[in-house]
């Protein structure tokens, strides 16, 4: 489910990207990121 919000919500992708840029993480650990898990709540339900 988060994969496809990462696909289609271009917010939630660009928030995504940011934060592994941060980070130095690759998109598949950010996914797995309680921290991230909990921004796509929010991005889902805005």
């Amino acid at each position: 489910m988060i994969e496809n919000e990462y696909r289609h919500n271009r917010r939630f992708r660009e928030y995504v990207d940011q934060y592994c840029s941060e980070h130095g993480m690759t998109v598949k650990e950010a996914l797995e990121d309680a921290r991230i898990r909990q921004a796509c709540r929010w991005f889902t339900e805005v």
